[in-house]
C-alpha cells in the first residue's frame, strides 16, 4: 500500500516553502485564482471543453455519496447534489464524463464494472481521505493506517466496506489497493489527451460531526442514548452485554462531556498539518493540467436537524401532556426518539431526568467547551481551507448556516434546521433532504458558471420541494420519508415517518408513530442497539458467548 508520511504540523512552513518549489501556485493547476482570474486562461479551457468531454470527479464524505436517513442506495444517490450538478452541465451542452457508484437497498455495487467519477465515501474524514485513522478520536496516541479505508478487494463478493463499494475497480486499474485521495490521483492521471477534469472537493466536515452527533469512536464507541432511563425496556439479555460493555469500556452513552466532544473533534494543528499534505500530495503526484478544484467549505455540523432543542421537544412531546423544562443545550434525534417512546409508555417521569444529564446526553449551548468549541474549530477548519491556492471557493458552509438559523423559502414555505418540521433534513437529522440537495447544487453551479464561463440553468427548486419526501407537506411536524425498511439505527429511524402518509388524514391534526405497539417499539430498539454494538470485537465476542449473535431467525 503506497502512503506518504504525514508531515509534523511544525513543519507547515516548509510545506508552504516545498509547495513554491513544486510549482504550487494560482496557475500551477491549470485553474484561475479564486481571486484573479486570466481570461485568456479561461478561454484556453472553454475551447478544450468545447472539443472534448469532460471529465467530472468528487471526492468527499456521505454529502458527496448522497446519504440519506443514514443509508446508501442508487435512490438516494440520484437525488444527491453531485447528481444534480451532472444533469444540469449536461444540458449546458457538455459532454460530461460522470458514472455514479450505485447502490442498492442492501448496499451491494449495482454496477461494479464501470470506473467510478463519484468517490465520495459516507464517513469520510481528512485522514481517512489517505486511509489513516485519526488517533485521538478512538483513543490511540498515533494514526494509525485502517483497511477499511482502501479499496483492497479483488472482486465484489469480498467487498468488506463502503471504500470498496464506491471505488472499486480502480484498485484493479491501478495495480495496487487505493484510498479515496488515490483514486482522484489516479483519475487525473489516466484521463483521456486533452479533456479537461472539473474536481469537486469537500471532505472535512467529519472532523467535527461525531463530536456534534454524539456517535463514533472506538474505546469506547459512543451512543447518545439514555441507556439508564430505558434500560428495563431492553431485553433482559441485552441489558446484560451492554453492561459489560459499559463496564469495560467498549460503550459509552455520556458523548457531550467536554472531554469527549474534545476527543471527537481534530485538532486544529493535527488539520493543518493533514490538509497541507494532502494537496501537497495531489500537487507532486497528480497531473493538474486544465484541471478546475472546486472547494466547498464546511456548515456548523452542531446547527443539523439531528439536535433537538427545547421548542422542538415542545412541539413533539407537549402533546402527551408533558412540559419541556428549561434547558441549556440539545440532545440527539435518538434520545428525542427514546423520550418519544418512554412517553408512550407512560413514563414522563423519566424524561426530566434525561435533561438533567448535562455534559452526558445534553449538548450546552453556553458551556464554551462544547457547542462553541465545536463552532469554533469549524471555523479554524475552513480558516485553513481557504489558505489553499488555485482553487475555487464555493460558501457552502456561509449559505447553509444561513439556511439553518435564518430559513429559506421556496414557494411560500420556509425551510429551517428543524428535524421534520423544517422540512430541510432526511429522516436522519444529519443529511440533507431532496430539495435542499438541490439548494447545493445551485450552489455549486453558479460557481462553475462564474469561473468557467458556462451557462448551466439553475434547479427550480419549487417542483422538487412539492414531490420531496422530506419536506412536512401537511404540517403536522412528520414527514412521509422513504417506502421500505432499514437495519440497525435506520430501523429506529423508519419508525419516525408520518404514519399517515403525510396527507393531513389524521383526525387529532397530528401524525404518531403508533402503528406498532409499545413492546414492539422496545423491541425493535433492542434488536436495532445489538446490531450498533455488534462490530465492536469485544462485544461480538460476548454476544456470541450468550447466544445474542447471530440472531436466531
Amino acid at each position: 500500500m503506497r502512503q506518504l508520511p504525514v508531515p509534523p504540523p511544525g513543519k507547515v512552513f516548509w510545506i508552504a516553502v516545498l509547495c513554491l518549489c513544486l510549482g504550487l501556485r494560482g496557475h500551477a493547476l491549470g485553474l484561475t485564482s479564486s481571486d484573479q482570474d486570466s481570461s485568456s486562461d479561461d478561454q484556453i479551457l472553454i475551447e478544450a471543453a468545447a472539443r472534448a468531454k469532460v471529465l467530472l470527479l468528487g471526492v468527499g464524505d456521505s454529502l458527496m455519496q448522497g446519504t440519506m436517513d443514514a443509508a446508501n442506495n442508487k435512490a438516494n444517490t440520484q437525488k444527491g447534489f453531485m447528481h444534480r450538478v451532472w444533469s444540469k452541465l449536461r444540458k449546458a451542452g457538455r459532454k460530461v464524463l460522470f458514472v455514479q457508484p450505485f447502490l442498492s437497498n442492501a448496499g451491494d455495487r449495482l454496477n461494479p464494472n464501470k470506473i467510478p467519477t463519484n468517490l465520495g465515501v459516507d464517513g469520510e474524514d481528512m485522514f481517512s481521505l489517505v486511509g489513516l485513522e485519526y488517533g485521538k478520536r478512538v483513543g490511540a496516541s498515533t494514526n494509525e493506517e485502517g483497511p477499511q479505508f482502501w479499496c483492497d478487494k479483488a472482486e465484489p463478493p469480498l467487498f468488506t466496506d463502503m471504500h470498496d463499494r464506491v471505488l472499486y475497480p480502480i484498485n484493479l486499474k491501478a495495480g495496487e489497493d487505493v484510498t479515496q485521495l488515490d483514486a482522484l490521483i489516479w483519475h487525473l492521471n489516466n484521463r483521456a489527451a486533452g479533456v479537461p477534469a472539473i474536481v469537486c472537493f469537500w471532505v472535512g466536515n467529519n472532523d467535527s460531526g461525531l463530536a456534534a452527533l454524539g456517535l463514533g469512536g472506538r474505546n469506547p464507541e459512543f451512543l447518545p442514548m439514555p441507556y439508564t432511563q430505558i434500560k428495563s425496556k431492553l431485553d433482559y439479555s441485552l441489558q446484560f452485554l451492554l453492561d459489560y460493555g459499559l463496564n469495560n469500556g467498549e460503550i459509552s452513552f455520556s458523548p457531550f462531556s467536554p472531554d469527549n466532544i474534545s476527543r471527537n473533534l481534530t485538532d486544529e494543528v493535527d488539520f493543518i498539518a493533514q490538509y497541507d499534505h494532502v494537496m501537497l500530495r495531489l500537487n507532486s503526484e497528480a497531473d493538474l493540467t486544465n484541471t478546475d478544484i472546486f472547494l466547498c467549505t464546511f456548515p456548523y455540523y452542531c446547527d443539523v436537524g439531528y439536535l433537538f432543542d427545547r421548542a422542538d421537544l415542545a412541539y413533539y412531546l407537549s402533546g402527551g401532556g408533558y412540559q419541556v423544562p428549561e434547558f441549556g443545550g440539545r440532545v440527539s434525534l435518538l434520545t428525542f426518539f427514546c423520550m418519544y417512546a418512554l412517553q408512550k409508555s407512560g413514563e414522563t417521569s423519566s424524561l426530566d431526568q434525561i435533561l438533567q444529564q448535562e455534559h452526558d446526553l445534553v449538548l450546552s449551548l453556553t458551556d464554551s467547551r462544547e457547542y462553541q468549541a465545536i463552532k469554533s474549530r469549524i471555523d479554524a477548519f475552513n480558516r485553513i481551507a481557504k489558505t489553499q491556492p488555485g482553487v475555487h471557493f464555493i460558501k457552502t458552509g456561509k449559505k447553509l448556516n444561513n439556511l439553518f438559523n435564518r430559513g429559506v423559502n421556496v414557494d411560500g414555505t420556509r425551510l429551517t434546521r428543524s428535524w421534520g418540521r423544517g422540512g430541510s433534513f432526511s429522516i436522519d437529522g444529519v443529511h440533507p433532504g431532496h430539495t435542499v440537495h438541490a439548494h447545493i447544487a445551485n450552489l455549486v453551479l453558479k460557481r462553475m458558471n462564474q469561473k468557467l464561463r458556462i451557462k448551466a440553468p439553475l434547479h427550480d427548486l419549487v417542483p422538487i420541494m412539492k414531490k420531496d419526501p422530506y419536506v412536512d407537506h401537511d404540517g403536522d411536524g412528520w414527514v412521509k420519508g422513504p417506502a421500505g425498511e432499514g437495519s440497525g439505527r435506520t430501523r429506529i429511524l423508519y419508525l419516525l415517518r408520518d404514519a399517515d402518509g403525510d396527507t393531513g388524514s389524521d383526525p387529532e391534526g397530528k401524525a404518531k408513530i403508533d402503528y406498532l405497539t409499545t413492546d414492539e417499539i422496545w423491541k425493535l430498539v433492542s434488536d436495532s442497539l445489538l446490531e450498533e454494538v455488534i462490530d465492536i470485537p469485544a462485544m461480538r465476542a460476548e454476544a456470541e458467548r450468550l447466544g445474542l449473535w447471530p440472531i436466531k431467525k
